[in-house]
């Protein structure tokens, strides 16, 4: 069954693509409380309504082996996926810590150096 590591060392979020298809990319490092976890992944929580703070939350998760000694254990994860057009940061759990991310648009980038 799977649980959340123990904590988020490291979030990384970009966006990939172009203006009328981007793509939201998230890269997690963290630590599970365990060697030897499988399937370690990054589940998005889903949402009926756009949430008020533009945060698009994550949850780093994976299954710890039935016959693990306790040793912290470095472990990552990735997830790809459409951009809401609401999201403007994101934000990793795990059983001790979260860490957020801010979002930016590179396209948006681009013409903001252009202007100066």
């Amino acid at each position: 069954m799977s649980e959340l590591v123990r904590e988020i060392v490291e979030v990384n979020a970009s966006i990939d693509g172009d203006e009328e298809n981007p793509l939201l990319i998230v890269e997690v490092e963290g630590l599970a409380p365990t060697a030897g976890w499988t399937n370690v992944r990054l589940e998005p929580h889903v949402t009926i309504t756009p949430p008020d703070d533009g945060m698009q939350d994550f949850d780093l998760v994976g299954d710890r082996p039935a016959d693990a000694t306790d040793a912290l254990t470095e472990v990552e994860a990735a997830w790809e996926g459409e951009l809401q057009d609401w999201c403007i940061a994101v934000r990793v759990h795990a059983v001790d810590n979260l860490i957020e991310d801010e979002v930016f648009e590179p396209w948006d980038e681009d013409d903001e150096s252009e202007a100066a």
